[in-house]
């Protein structure tokens, strides 16, 4: 693992180029808390969770640390039972509940913050999960040199999601982002992916895309519909992120 960043990239490029290989997306979906107001899980997170696995679609859902602190079972097995079935891989996505108060992100803090965050996330899951997260992603937040130097104190983190970039000290895989679903953050359009899509897609074999359930009123979720069924459309494989690592 630790010399895999810049072969494995260099790979998929060159697959890219050469079109050896089947075009490969991880639907990125950020912001698993547990629900408000007697809800095991919000209505918006049940709705994506039932129409990705209706559909047998793989997807990495990323769960913010701070929802696992206090006991709630129910919550707990939505989880586990999500990541039983083997659909959806559940991802270090940070630990704060951030708020619009807070004008440093998590991850643009110093190294002692920043691992401990990494540290909580990773050990909560474990203990009120059984679960391992190899793969992290920054919620709400920036990223700066001090990320790069936390994550390689976590050597079971092995992938991440479109940061630290450059990583000089992390040796994992650094999957880079390069197309949106969301125009703006937050706002699925059908549309504007497209066009992006179509634009870069010779470039295009392994790329994640990332979106926000909890954000995804009516109108954004057919949009975001729309983009699924573009995907099927163009035969691209959804994967879940670890699946790299069996490469």
């Amino acid at each position: 693992m630790r010399k895999l960043v810049l072969p494995f990239l260099f790979s998929l490029l060159g697959a890219a180029c050469y079109g050896q290989q089947e075009k490969q997306v991880i639907l990125k979906l950020d912001d698993v808390i547990a629900g408000a107001d007697g809800q095991v899980i919000s209505e918006r997170w049940q709705r994506v969770s039932d129409y990705l696995e209706g559909k047998n679609i793989k997807a990495a859902f990323g769960i913010i640390g701070f929802s696992l602190e206090k006991d709630n079972p129910a919550y707990f097995k939505w989880i586990t039972d999500r990541a039983g079935r083997g659909l959806v891989e559940f991802w270090n996505h940070g630990f704060w509940q951030r708020t619009r108060n807070d004008s440093v992100g998590e991850f643009e803090r110093g190294f002692d913050e920043q691992l401990r965050a990494l540290r909580m996330t990773d050990s909560l899951a474990k203990a009120k999960l059984g679960l391992d997260l190899p793969v992290w992603g920054p919620h709400w937040s920036g990223t700066n040199d001090d990320t790069d130097r936390a994550l390689a104190q976590m050597p079971q983190i092995r992938i991440t999601l479109g940061a630290p970039q450059p990583a000089t000290h992390f040796k994992g895989i650094v999957i880079p982002r390069q197309i949106s679903i969301e125009h703006p953050v937050h706002n699925p359009d059908f549309e504007a992916f497209k066009k992006e899509y179509l634009e870069n897609k010779h470039a295009l074999s392994l790329f994640y895309l990332q979106g926000h359930p909890m954000s995804w009123d009516d109108t954004r979720w057919k949009n975001f519909v729309r983009i699924i069924e573009f995907l099927e459309s163009e035969g691209i494989r959804f994967i879940k992120p670890s699946e790299i690592l069996d490469k």
